[in-house]
This record gives structure tokens, sequence and C-alpha cells, in this order.
């Protein structure tokens, strides 16, 4: 056997080598592939059999404010308190508050 045919089958011999590796690669990535899907279809089913609470808005004022104050706090903060009834403005969700120009005392959290 001359150089070249001894160059030629060392070649194909690699060639073979890296192509079996590649195949091993790929079915290693199918399996994988195959793992995360099935722990997608559990978390799908376990999403549907979680049961929703609803949460039932309390009648009861969440927070209030001054008429002429500038921050809404809890009921029971120390300054809340010192509001007078007739300048109260009470809200239900600390949304209305900031969208009437409310600020956040940091007794709310």
């Amino acid at each position: 056997m001359n150089k070249l045919e001894s160059n030629l089958v060392n070649s194909f011999t690699r060639v073979r080598k890296d192509m079996l590796e590649l195949k091993n690669n790929v079915l290693r990535l199918a399996e994988s592939q195959e793992k995360v899907e099935n722990m997608i279809s559990e978390l799908k089913r376990d999403k549907k059999s979680v049961n929703v609470v609803k949460t039932v808005k309390s009648r009861t004022a969440s927070f209030v404010a001054a008429k002429e104050g500038k921050k809404f706090h809890i009921p029971a903060c120390p300054y809340a308190k010192n509001i007078k009834p007739k300048s109260k403005v009470v809200f239900k969700v600390k949304d209305t508050a900031l969208n009437q120009g409310y600020k956040p005392c940091s007794c709310v959290k």
C-alpha cells in the first residue's frame, strides 16, 4: 500500500468515527427533547388541576387619605388615625389612590 492509499484509509476511518459520534449526539439530543416535551405536558396538566381561589374584596376601607393631603395610608397608620372624618377619603384599591395623585405612605406595602 502506498502513502496515498494509506492516507485515504486513515481519512475514511476518521470520517467514519466522526459520523458515529454525530449519530450518538443526535440520539442524545432526541432523548433530551423527548424528556423536555414530557415535562412540559406534565406542567400543563398540573396547571389545569390547580384550584383557583378567588379573593373577596373587603367592604372595609383598605386605604385612606386626607382630601387636602398628598399621601394615602392604611387605616391602622398613626397618620391615618389623625385624619378628621369630614376630610377623609377612602379607597378600596391602591391603584385608585395612585391614579388620583396620592403617594403611598411608608406604611403601605
